[in-house]
């Protein structure tokens, strides 16, 4: 039986097509506050010329006027995070919105080498319908200086009719795709993108805050990197007596076509998937 307890929120999922010879396809890691995503090929000891870049998804909340992006936000709210769920292809973060009575389940797995699966539950007992924006967050940090092709800087797009966003290395390098859909039928209206450089600016943002755009070459002083925040708002009424469920996935690709086209396999195989992954959980707890 595949066991589920009060777990750590915080952990890895194994990456088998990663090798570092022969396949760095990076190690996949959790990130505060309900993150997982790739280090490429590994954020080590050799942090400063080995490391690549790290791509993870997120998932951010807005209740009303209550915003939950950070994990200080996360705190300040009083909200309580755990994994009920943690094997080495599923990790499940739950959290408890006190306020609002709503729970949020987040649950990840490698639909294939480039993509990266989220299946998204929320439900509440308020015993009235709460609107609800779920902000899904790519959190990208890119290296420079171990960078190839000509990749000088980062730019954005997005389809809000298919409900997806595209951060694209300029002007030849990867591009990475997220979006997601509602897997129940519940109808989502997708708002403008939020671009910046971290959390705390998609937070204010959500907020109402005017924060600037990155330039496309902006990088930190401190040591070059290029950090990079896009966020995807999309809103809906969260009822007390259903949940609404949503499919998401990051995927990579070497172009926009490639990335885009992983992404919308990704999407169709995302249950299939999932439900490979923990047959192969259960096998292995049997």
């Amino acid at each position: 039986m595949i066991p589920h307890d009060d777990f750590t929120p915080h952990g890895y999922l194994d990456n088998p097509y990663h090798s570092w010879k022969l396949n760095p396809s990076g190690v996949l890691r959790s990130m505060a506050p309900l993150g997982m995503g790739w280090h490429v090929p590994n954020l080590g000891s050799y942090v400063n010329n080995q490391f690549q870049y790290t791509a993870h998804l997120t998932i951010g909340l807005q209740i009303d006027h209550l915003v939950l992006v950070t994990p200080e936000d996360f705190r300040r709210h009083k909200c309580t995070i755990n994994s009920q769920l943690h094997t080495k292809n599923r990790f499940e973060y739950s959290c408890l919105v006190p306020k609002y009575g709503v729970t949020l389940t987040a649950r990840y797995f490698l639909v294939n080498e480039h993509a990266l699966g989220c299946i998204v539950t929320l439900s509440t007992t308020s015993s009235r319908p709460l609107p609800i924006t779920c902000y899904l967050i790519h959190l990208h940090t890119h290296n420079p200086h171990t960078s190839r092709l000509w990749e000088h800087g980062l730019y954005t797009l997005q389809d809000r009719e298919r409900g997806y966003g595209m951060l694209g290395l300029a002007s030849e390098g990867d591009v990475f795709t997220h979006g997601a859909y509602a897997a129940d039928g519940s109808a989502l209206s997708w708002e403008e993108m939020g671009f910046a450089i971290s959390l705390a600016d998609i937070s204010a943002w959500a907020h109402g805050v005017n924060i600037p755009r990155p330039q496309i070459t902006q990088r930190q002083q401190e040591n070059g990197w290029q950090l990079r925040a896009l966020a995807l708002p999309c809103s809906f009424a969260l009822d007390g007596q259903a949940s609404t469920t949503l499919h998401a996935v990051l995927a990579r690709g070497v172009s926009q076509d490639t990335s885009r086209k992983r992404w919308e396999e990704a999407m169709r195989d995302l249950s299939s998937a999932e439900q490979r992954q923990t047959a192969d959980d259960e096998r292995f707890w049997q």
